[in-house]
C-alpha cells in the first residue's frame, strides 16, 4: 500500500468520525433573552445560537441551600437567571435572610442584585454546550458591572454530569469533583474581567472581551461565577465586591462523534483495505 493511499485513508476515517483539526472561533451573544425555559422561576434556562452554529444552554446558581446565616457549608443550588441591559444576570433564593436585602425574589429583586455577584452568597451561571458537544473556551465578555469584575472560570473534566446538578454540593468541593482550572497559573480566578469596559455600561460597543483558557481545555460544561473564594483562595484577600452581568462568549465549537459511528467508519475503513489488498 502506498503512503499515499495509507494517508488518504486515514483522511477518509476521520472525515467519517467527525474528527477535524482547529475549528474557528464561534461566538454567543447574551444581548437579548434568548430561547427561555421555565420562565419566571427559579431554575429557569436561556438557550442561544452561536453565530457559526451550536446551541449553549445557561442556567444560574448560587449557595443558598442549607444556610441562612453564611456560605461555608451552603449547598449549590438553582437561582434565577435574568436577561437585562448589559447582559445576563444572576438572582439567587437568599430572600435577604443572610443579608442580601437586593435579592431572593425574582420579581422584587434591586440592583445590584440582580447581576452575578459575590455579596453574602457566589453566584455563577453553568454553560452546557449539549450532548455530543466539547468548546474550548476563549472569551468571556462582561457587560455591566458595578464596584469590581473579578470573576472565576472552571471547566468541567470529570465525567458524566457535574454532581451539584443532582446532589448536595459545595463549591469549596469543586475542584475534587470533576472541576479544573484553565490558567497555567493553576489558578480559578481573573481579575479585572471587565477588561477596561465602562462600569455600570449599556452599551455593547464598549465591551471588550477577556481571553480566558490558556491550557486550551475543552469541555461541554463551564462554569463562570463571581470571583468565588470558595472555590480556590486567593494569594491576596479581595474584599471588594463584584457584581457583574455577562454579555457573550466565543470558544472553538467541535462535536465528539458517538461510539457507533466510529464503529461504522472503522468497518468501512477495513472494507477500504480489504479492496485495496485485493487489487495489489
Amino acid at each position: 500500500m502506498t503512503t499515499r493511499f495509507s494517508r488518504s485513508l486515514v483522511a477518509t476515517f476521520l472525515a467519517l468520525i467527525g474528527v477535524t483539526g482547529a475549528h474557528a472561533a464561534t461566538s454567543w451573544s447574551f444581548t437579548d433573552g434568548g430561547n427561555q425555559s421555565g420562565s419566571g422561576a427559579f431554575g429557569n434556562t436561556r438557550t442561544y445560537v452561536g453565530d457559526l452554529g451550536g446551541n449553549l444552554t445557561l442556567s444560574a446558581w448560587s449557595d443558598t441551600k442549607n444556610s441562612t446565616t453564611g456560605t461555608q457549608n451552603a449547598y449549590i443550588e438553582s437561582a434565577y437567571l435574568g436577561t437585562y441591559s448589559g447582559g445576563l444576570g444572576v438572582t439567587n433564593r437568599d430572600a435577604g435572610t443572610a443579608g442580601d436585602t437586593n435579592e431572593g425574589t425574582i420579581q422584587n429583586s434591586t440592583s445590584p442584585g440582580h447581576t452575578m455577584d459575590n455579596n453574602v452568597r457566589f453566584d455563577s451561571m453553568l454553560f452546557d454546550f449539549g450532548a455530543g458537544a466539547s468548546v474550548a473556551l476563549k472569551t468571556v465578555t462582561v457587560g455591566w458591572w458595578k464596584t469590581d469584575s473579578d470573576m472565576t472560570v472552571l471547566a468541567y473534566t470529570g465525567t458524566g454530569k457535574p454532581t451539584f446538578l443532582s446532589a448536595n454540593v459545595g463549591y469549596s468541593t469543586l475542584l475534587t469533583s470533576g472541576w479544573s482550572v484553565v490558567k497555567a497559573s493553576n489558578s480559578a480566578h481573573y481579575t479585572n474581567a471587565a477588561n477596561g469596559g465602562v462600569a455600570q455600561s449599556t452599551n455593547a460597543a464598549g465591551y471588550k472581551p477577556l481571553a480566558v483558557n490558556d491550557l486550551n481545555i475543552s469541555s461541554r460544561y463551564w462554569l463562570v461565577g463571581a470571583l468565588n473564594t470558595l472555590v480556590q483562595a486567593l494569594p491576596n484577600v479581595d474584599t471588594t465586591k463584584d457584581f457583574i452581568k455577562i454579555a457573550g462568549v466565543t470558544g472553538e465549537y467541535g462535536r465528539v462523534p458517538e461510539p457507533t459511528s466510529a464503529v461504522l467508519a472503522g468497518g468501512g475503513l477495513l472494507g477500504l483495505l480489504a479492496l485495496r489488498r485485493r487489487r495489489s
